[in-house]
């Protein structure tokens, strides 16, 4: 694995688009169920930024920003989008209820439980930051991230900013030459590198969204208000659920590693 901006449009266009059809052909069909929780969970906001941003700069019409949920909906779509079937009342229990719990997901349990502690001020937080990852936005956290968990709750609270991983996509990361110690560290490093690659095709915050097009290949993605988020472009680049790591690094704790179940079954309507 290259770099981003060593991928030419069409080499990043077709890694994005295999990702979205290995995850659609897949028997949960991810996307479908991300592109649900996108539509329940978060609003496309404005785009807030002075014309001194690189975003504004390139026609940036706006970023997506997580509305204020309760943190039972939080993280019923947490449980739906990273954990498997068989664990999900599980971790809800030990999260909501302080209820034991030790099965292979148990490292996803104590960041959510502080989360829970302070949602208020977390979700606050997160919907006061109005900027995107093509902003280089100075996103504070509470903590280091420990494991993949934590990652993919964070990447939840700033869907336009932070990008989810796990084994096997923090090692092609990791290949491309990206920090994969510190997980911040790393974000910054990988939109700065798609703002080279945008710079050298001329492309626009728009341009950008669309190269990830899952409705091309899934029917039952709904178009959404700004295009696709930002972190999920990144995502895809280095994910595909064909590239997984090894049972044995799943279960570890450290950042690197984490549960490569990407894939639930349907995320059920949060007004139901």
């Amino acid at each position: 694995m290259v770099s981003i901006s060593s991928l030419s449009r069409d080499e990043l266009r077709k890694r994005i688009e295999e990702s979205n059809r290995a995850s659609y052909e897949v028997r949960s069909q991810y996307v479908c169920w991300e592109n649900r929780a996108l539509h329940s969970d978060y609003e496309f906001i404005a785009c807030p930024c002075g014309p001194e941003c690189w975003c504004k700069g390139r026609g940036c019409l706006g970023h997506y920003r997580i509305k204020e949920i309760s943190f039972d909906q939080f993280v019923d779509t947490y449980v739906h989008l990273w954990i498997p079937e068989s664990a999900r009342e599980n971790i809800k229990s030990a999260v909501l209820t302080g209820k034991s719990f030790r099965g292979r997901q148990r490292n996803a349990t104590p960041a959510l439980r502080r989360l829970h502690q302070n949602w208020s001020a977390s979700l606050a937080k997160a919907r006061c930051c109005g900027k995107c990852g093509m902003c280089d936005p100075n996103i504070s956290i509470e903590g280091s991230v420990t494991n993949l968990y934590e990652a993919k709750m964070w990447s939840q609270l700033f869907y336009d900013s932070l990008v989810p991983f796990d084994t096997a996509s923090k090692k092609e990361i990791k290949r491309a030459g990206y920090t994969t110690t510190d997980f911040l560290a790393m974000n910054r490093e990988l939109f700065r590198d798609l703002r080279r690659f945008a710079e050298a095709y001329g492309l626009g915050v728009a341009d950008i969204r669309a190269l990830d097009s899952p409705a091309a290949v899934a029917p039952c993605v709904s178009s959404l208000p700004g295009g696709q988020p930002l972190s999920r472009v990144l995502d895809k680049i280095f994910y595909s659920p064909g590239r997984r790591g090894s049972p044995s690094d799943a279960s570890n704790a450290d950042f690197q590693t984490g549960d490569t179940s990407r894939f639930p079954h349907p995320l059920p309507d949060h007004d139901s």
